[in-house]
């Protein structure tokens, strides 16, 4: 039937994801239950042919709630096989094996088929579902232990700074072995949590192809229980066009309902009753740690972490970027050769420079929303981006954030957002040149522009002080020092010959 695919969508493509596949999933067991009740109608009327006029009133009742709930001209069809069985009282015995050799027996076997032929599909969808719930869980999981590691981290890190003072050298070998350990852990955390998100975000797209490919195919198999029902409709006037004059009446009757039966606007019906518009897919982004503000951390530390996130993210997106132009040439291939590759081939090579799509759109959103923050730490302009609007945060009972991005399909599959990540990086990110910023320590960049410093005194230096952090200012007895800021942990930031960093307080006096 011409069309019928695209007609179909109407009722089911146009609810995008689950809720879309299980409202086609019902209406086609709809379909199969209504095609199983005219089966055993029509074998009921061949086994009460004999009596007829006693038992013809009862079964055209049935007929009647078998196609309650059914929309359409071809259920109104059967309908009118209803009405007219009580005027078929005089009907040949020879009836009763053509109605049930020919027409019920066949529709059971089709429902039958069609039961078995489901199952696989529906199974399919159903393994896709659950593989990504347990995708989820897995990241929700990863994504909590990287707050944890990141709040162990950070807490070590501000016990190392306080409790350096009046330590042998062995104890704060002890507690830098201790921060080393711990800073192992969350870049571990961070790598397997990244990892994880990329899982979970290729499991969605399985199951948004599974449930596509899911609903074709269910799509096709209704589309052959339509057409059957309609010729067997037809088989059903014709057996009783054969029986002579004598039923004529009655058959001119239900040829009117049978010609006006249109599949096609069946389907138009069906869409305006029961379709809605579809919903955009959902992404979840990646949460890190440094990227909330609420949550309490050391600037530069903080910095070097969205640094090394964003580097992630990049290499990422080039990755996935070198991919889609594989599978651009690919598609292009078999849009000039058609004959190059069968019909399932083309549309896989198409499914997945979408899959590549969607994994390139949430891997720019996760890197433009941390690379925003970045910015705003760095006083560097607001960044802008297509996908901005179209991201939104909500956050559980223990304050861990989750970002989802929710973007319209035809603006998911453009391919071509504009953003640059190499222009947007910044900072120290931009020498960053490790392969993989989870196998390395922090990179040892140093920011030593402030903005807006202003001199509130100026100091000398009595002792020997060698920086231990990137944010620290090695000294040396006698040197003039510009003094920025007098911290309440004893420690004084400043500039000396250009750097400027923090150091001890009590290792200098003020002039």
């Amino acid at each position: 039937m011409p069309g019928y695919k695209e007609k179909i969508k109407r009722l089911s493509m146009k609810k995008e994801g689950l809720n879309g596949f299980e409202e086609l999933r019902k209406y086609i067991k709809q379909g199969s239950e209504f095609c199983k009740d005219v089966s055993i109608i029509i074998q009921e009327r061949a086994d009460l042919e004999g009596h007829y006029a006693k038992n013809l009133n009862k079964l055209s009742q049935k007929l009647v709630k078998a196609t309650t709930g059914n929309l359409g001209s071809l259920a109104d069809g059967w309908r009118s096989v209803a009405s007219v069985m009580e005027q078929e009282a005089e009907l040949h015995k020879n009836l009763s094996l053509k109605l049930a050799e020919e027409i019920s027996k066949p529709l059971k076997i089709l429902v039958d088929t069609q039961n078995k032929a489901r199952k696989p599909v529906e199974a399919m969808v159903d393994k896709s579902l659950k593989s990504l719930t347990d995708k989820r869980t897995e990241e929700s999981k990863a994504k909590k232990q990287c707050y944890v590691h990141a709040k162990d981290s950070e807490k070590g890190e501000e016990n190392r700074n306080d409790s350096s003072k009046g330590k042998t050298e062995k104890d704060k070998q002890k507690i830098e072995k201790k921060c080393d350990q711990m800073r192992k852990l969350l870049r571990k955390a961070d790598k397997e949590y990244c990892e994880l998100c990329e899982k979970a975000e290729t499991a969605r797209q399985e199951w948004e192809f599974n449930v596509a490919k899911g609903s074709a195919q269910l799509q096709g198999l209704d589309e052959e229980r339509l057409a059957k029902m309609a010729e067997h409709l037809n088989q059903y006037n014709c057996q009783l066009s054969s029986m002579g004059p004598g039923f004529q009446t009655s058959c001119d009757k239900l040829h009117e309902s049978v010609i006006s039966v249109d599949i096609q606007a069946d389907l138009r019906s069906i869409a305006q009753q029961r379709g809605t518009q579809g919903t955009p897919p959902e992404q979840i982004l990646l949460d890190c740690y440094a990227e909330d503000l609420q949550f309490t951390m050391n600037a530069e530390r903080r910095k070097n972490a969205l640094q090394n996130y964003l580097l992630y993210l990049r290499q990422s997106l080039e990755r996935e970027k070198k991919g889609k132009e594989g599978v651009e040439k690919l598609v292009g291939v078999y849009r000039e050769r058609p004959n190059f590759a069968d019909q399932d081939a083309q549309e896989d090579a198409k499914q997945r420079l979408c899959q590549v799509m969607f994994m390139m759109n949430f891997l720019e959103a996760s890197h433009f929303k941390i690379a925003s923050v970045l910015a705003k730490l760095e006083c560097q302009p607001k960044l802008e981006h297509k996908f901005a609007k179209y991201i939104e945060t909500q956050r559980d009972k223990q304050g861990i954030p989750t970002s989802v991005l929710r973007l319209p399909i035809n603006i998911a599959l453009e391919g071509n957002s504009g953003y640059d990540v190499t222009s947007v990086t910044v900072g120290a990110l931009a020498n960053q040149t490790q392969s993989d910023p989870y196998e390395e320590p922090f990179a040892e960049d140093e920011f030593e522009d402030y903005a807006d410093p202003h001199v509130v005194g100026r100091c000398r230096a009595l002792y020997d002080y060698d920086a231990s952090q990137t944010d620290e200012l090695s000294i040396r007895p006698g040197d003039i020092i510009n003094v920025y800021d007098k911290q309440m942990d004893g420690w004084w930031q400043g500039e000396k010959n250009g750097r400027v960093g923090i150091f001890p307080a009590s290792y200098v006096e003020e002039i």
